[in-house]
């Protein structure tokens, strides 16, 4: 099976719509922009029930459900049985079913966020329980306050494995996390000197993750598979930190990084360009800046951010790319006919390098026009192997439709109406330059 044919070539078409020569955006397409922006996928069955674009902000902002149960992950008995890869499609599966079906659709979306805002990859803490424990973290916090996130996660056991925090202890600093922290997860890159990030390090220094079982490294009566701190690691000497000077430890270096207007302006910013798609200007971002500072209530600066102009306009429909995930997500929900989806969505994902728990590095996921590369684009045929057999024979609107698609070119129908069986049709569809953005 082969890509849509365009004169221009597949990507050409792509970065047209993304550039805004598209037709004009009609009133279906514009309510279902409102939905993929602020949930993952397309969630079709919204899209229908909403015939306005605030209809469509109030179903997906809403938060009244109650969020679903976790699964049992009973805690490891030791070490080696830690470390059983099996174990990561626990934490993946239910994650993925809670992305297709959780009523709570920005919640969905902000748990996506902010686990590739603070990264951590199980190519390097090769422990799922840690993951599932960090997953839980997250989704307490991720339409709580930033400030009690950043505080939950500078304490995770995986985050501590990840970065090293858990060598991090005094004569041996460790600046792993420090520099990470102030560059990926607050203040952006600048504003800092190497000094600062010594500084921060010794604040931080200290906690270690406690391994399950008998292990003899096991801290008194602490729980297994957590962080505890351990004061004869900490350096508890005075420390200048971004200019404040004082026996800092990490609630003190934490304090210190929230107060710098660049942690609010660099995460406001970051988290307006994931839900409209587009940078926000200087006086956008400030604006932002202040709101958030405020009180830290991610659900206010989403709010804030939903309630901008630009956030429906026509410049901000297709206008990023959409990733493999998000791909994955809303064909599972588009088609009613799914085989061994749970199964298949990791070896999907892996190979694009897009498995959920396993970024490539501390800045998270790639995205934009790297995901259009010509090895990722003929990968996202890869969909169709979560589709039973046979497949679902819709007409082409209703396939498309299904995908939270209404704007379609003559060209796009064209070709997907031309598929020889109803499998290729949706695979077509799904690989169509209009689905390649969100």
């Amino acid at each position: 099976m082969t890509l849509l044919r365009f004169p221009e070539g597949h990507v050409a078409a792509v970065r047209s719509l993304a550039a805004g020569r598209a037709s004009s955006v009609s009133d279906r397409e514009r309510v279902s922009h409102v939905v993929r922006r602020l949930s993952i996928g397309a969630n079709a069955l919204d899209v229908a029930n909403s015939s306005t674009v605030d209809e469509a902000i109030a179903t997906t902002l809403d938060l009244s459900a109650e969020p679903a149960s976790m699964p049992e992950f009973e805690a490891p008995a030791d070490f080696d049985a830690a470390r059983n890869p099996r174990d990561l499609q626990i934490p993946l599966r239910h994650w993925l079913e809670q992305m297709v079906v959780s009523p709570r659709r920005i919640e969905e979306r902000l748990v996506w966020f902010w686990h590739d805002h603070f990264a951590t990859s199980f190519r390097k803490v090769r422990l799922p329980y840690l993951f599932w424990q960090q997953h839980a973290t997250v989704r307490l916090h991720a339409t709580g306050r930033f400030d009690e996130l950043l505080r939950a996660i500078a304490r995770d056991p995986a985050m501590l494995d990840y970065l090293d925090g858990r060598t991090n202890r005094t004569g041996a600093i460790n600046e792993n996390f420090a520099r990470e922290v102030m560059e990926l997860h607050t203040m952006g890159v600048g504003g800092y000197s190497q000094d600062d990030i010594v500084a921060a390090a010794r604040a931080f220094s200290g906690w270690i993750t406690v391994p399950g079982g008998s292990d003899r490294r096991r801290v008194a009566d602490a729980k297994p598979w957590s962080a505890v701190f351990v004061p004869t690691r900490h350096d508890d000497g005075v420390k200048t930190l971004l200019g404040v000077t004082g026996n800092h430890d990490m609630d003190d270096a934490l304090d210190i990084i929230l107060e710098q207007p660049a942690t609010a302006t660099t995460v406001a910013a970051k988290l307006y360009q994931e839900i409209v798609g587009l940078r926000p200007d200087a006086a956008t971002t400030e604006r932002l800046g202040t709101i958030f500072r405020a009180g830290w209530r991610v659900m206010t600066l989403i709010e804030e951010i939903v309630a901008d102009p630009v956030f429906v306009s026509d410049e901000a429909i297709r206008a990023r790319v959409r990733n493999p995930l998000e791909r994955l997500v809303g064909v599972v929900q588009g088609i009613e006919t799914i085989a061994e989806a749970g199964r298949m969505a990791g070896a999907i994902l892996n190979r694009v390098g897009f498995v959920p728990f396993n970024p490539p590095n501390p800045a998270g996921f790639s995205g934009g026009p790297r995901l259009l590369g010509p090895y990722q684009l003929a990968h996202s045929l890869d969909v169709v192997g979560i589709i039973a057999r046979p497949a679902p024979d819709y007409a082409v609107d209703e396939l498309f439709a299904r995908l939270g698609l209404f704007d379609i070119s003559d060209t796009t129908r064209q070709v997907v109406a031309a598929a020889r069986d109803p499998l290729s049709r949706i695979a077509l569809a799904a690989s169509s330059p209009e689905y390649a953005l969100t």
